[in-house]
């Protein structure tokens, strides 16, 4: 049977200006159903556009099509998604169903009680397959219309405002102004949240179903004018003071009706009294903002929200950051504080790994005519310089110095900054030695070893200063709490009696073995089958165990996870002696719930085969 690899991108709409990437949702792939639908109807939907498909899905609908599942993964940070189909997946090149999987949404401000999953299905697909030396290829790029998406994150109480901010005359975008959204109420105005604007004068302000909805007094409903708030707003510097001031009774208009989304344009006079900002501003690891996506508050878990991952490798801190502070060229550091003990200390140079921070534009035709003639190069902290790179310096007393450069035409070009500030390469940060589980077997509790390996805590700020002046050093943010564990398992004994192996440097641990197999690796099953497992994390995600063989695939139920792990042994979903005579393949998947921040590993994977005879003569 041949390779298909089928991959591509999804995203919301949140208005037709503003979208968002579906990150950290399942995507799933299911066959047709092909009992409930005739040929006819099949080349129908598979024809008719996504937007005309598009259905919510409930619990009993998602239960019914279990069986039909071909295949599931996770989407990445930008919404990609990447499926291998082929054997295992008894997949041939025909039409799926393909829906969307999803625990949260993205940028869901956090709440005391967890939202209820949901799952909506986008539409039957036949990929146009393209033959390539790999397998087949095929793709699949969709953007859910803003009437679904906005209202599929309403059921989690997920609510947002998109907004630019202008200058008025000229409508020339306004950046570095923090912008505030307020809720009209009976008695006291509800604070919805406030953002401070980028470049571009663009801003986002995610809110909660509760930030509207609290009450002074219980009997009295605020909401008069429609289901969502009525907002209107309030713009300052970032030195307090305000340049715009809506009154309240802008927010009765029809256009500040607020739904679940709420796109806006808002424009400032000009006020020649305020110099420009020259904002930096650290505010995530990867792609995960720490204020609204980790759970960062000082007794907090430290782990992201709505996928509860640590941190762990090298982990890249970025922003915004500018040029200039007070007009003076910039420098800037990272501190790290061990929460556990101590206090901060500077991040040095061997634990920051090589960082591209922007690029070097210069004005450089290779020829007359050349439609290209801007060229641009890589520009590095701790890198390796060469005709194509630049890299910037350390100070003496550590801190990294902000490229100068600003003229595309002159001889030195002009460096633009990508937000990145360092990738911070977080084993170092603390001992995080090999934990040994010499001697543990699946199916048992790796308490029996000792305490289970525990997250670490840290914080960690960026300082900026003008050039070499430590009178103007400020922090320019601050997250108070992250999780990082890059703790790896040695000694993994792997079902010692069937093609037995030993690893080390593992991500976690993840044991099968079956019980009959022990001691007599090549023995024939003819009545039973007992399969054993261990799995071990302080991040422990989803945890199954599958077989492969005639009539299957089969499926098994686990016992509960406990405490960072889980053990024991798996249930048969199955009669094994109804299986046919014949050879079958375990596989336990673990999942390790880590992240750089832009990517997370695969599932850890451990199988096992075994020969089922009945011995009837």
């Amino acid at each position: 049977m041949a390779n298909y690899r089928f991959q591509g991108t999804l995203c919301g709409y949140l208005c037709d200006e503003c979208s968002e990437p579906l990150f950290n949702v399942k995507v799933r792939l299911y066959r047709v159903d092909r009992q409930a639908i005739t040929e006819t109807e099949l080349v129908q939907r598979a024809v008719a556009q996504p937007k005309d498909t598009l259905v919510l899905l409930s619990q009993e609908a998602v239960d019914a099509k279990q069986s039909r599942l071909i295949a599931e993964v996770d989407t990445n940070e930008r919404g990609g998604f990447s499926f291998q189909l082929g054997d295992r997946q008894k997949y041939a090149g025909e039409a799926f169903e393909i829906d969307v999987y999803c625990g949260t949404v993205p940028h869901r401000k956090p709440t005391p009680k967890a939202p209820v999953p949901r799952q909506f299905s986008i539409t039957t697909l036949q990929p146009q397959w393209r033959n390539t030396e790999g397998g087949f290829l095929g793709g699949f790029d969709y953007c859910i219309p803003y009437r679904f998406w906005c209202n599929f994150r309403q059921l989690y109480g997920a609510w947002v405002i998109c907004g630019d901010v202008d200058i008025c005359k000229t409508d020339a975008p306004l950046g570095g102004v923090r912008v505030f959204a307020y809720d009209v109420q009976f008695i006291q105005d509800a604070p919805l949240g406030s953002a401070v604007t980028d470049g571009f004068g663009k801003f986002r302000i995610d809110y909660a179903t509760a930030d509207f909805e609290k009450s002074i007094c219980p009997t009295l409903e605020y909401e008069w004018f429609g289901s969502g708030p009525d907002v209107y707003f309030r713009i300052e510097t970032l030195s307090g003071t305000p340049i715009l001031v809506e009154p309240r009774s802008r927010a009765h208009s029809s256009d500040r009706d607020a739904g679940p989304c709420l796109c806006v344009e808002l424009c400032v006079d000009q006020v020649p009294d305020i110099p420009p900002v020259d904002l930096s501003a650290f505010t995530n690891l990867g792609v995960y903002r720490f204020a609204s996506d980790i759970d960062s508050a000082p007794l907090g878990t430290g782990l992201t929200l709505g996928d509860g991952r640590a941190f762990y490798s090298d982990v890249r801190l970025n922003g915004v950051l500018a040029k200039h502070l007070n007009g003076q060229p910039l420098e800037y550091m990272f501190e790290v504080k061990n929460l556990s003990a101590g206090a901060y200390t500077q991040v040095p140079q061997a634990q920051i790994a090589t960082t591209k921070i922007g690029v070097l534009e210069k004005y450089a035709p290779a020829f007359v005519g050349d439609p290209n003639p801007v060229k641009t190069f890589d520009y590095e902290v701790n890198g390796t310089a060469s005709p194509t790179v630049f890299v910037t310096s350390f100070t003496a007393d550590g801190w990294i110095r902000v490229p100068q450069e600003n003229n595309v035409f002159g001889a030195a070009g002009n460096f633009v900054a990508n937000g990145d500030m360092i990738r911070l390469i977080t084993s170092s940060l603390a001992a995080f030695p090999p934990d040994d589980v010499t001697g543990l077997l699946a199916g048992q509790n790796a308490t029996g070893l000792g305490p289970l390996v525990q997250n670490k805590h840290f914080a960690i700020r960026m300082w900026v200063r003008e050039a070499g002046n430590v009178a103007t050093q400020v922090v320019a943010g601050e997250c108070q709490n992250v999780a990082i564990n890059n703790t790896l398992y040695n000694n993994e004994s792997h079902h010692p009696s069937w093609a037995g192996f030993v690893r080390n440097g593992e991500l976690a641990v993840y044991l099968v073995d079956i019980a009959e197999l022990i001691g007599a690796g090549c023995k024939e099953l003819t009545n039973s089958l007992t399969v054993l497992f261990s799995a071990v994390h302080p991040t422990l995600g989803a945890v199954s165990i599958g077989m492969q063989g005639p009539g299957g695939p089969y499926t098994f139920t686990l016992p509960a996870a406990v405490a960072g792990q889980r053990f024991g042994t798996a249930t048969n979903g199955f009669t094994f002696t109804d299986l046919t005579d014949c050879a079958y393949l375990v596989t336990l998947s673990v999942q390790v719930l880590l992240t750089t921040g832009d990517a997370v590993p695969d599932n850890q994977i451990d199988q096992i085969a075994f020969c089922k005879h009945s011995h009837l003569i």
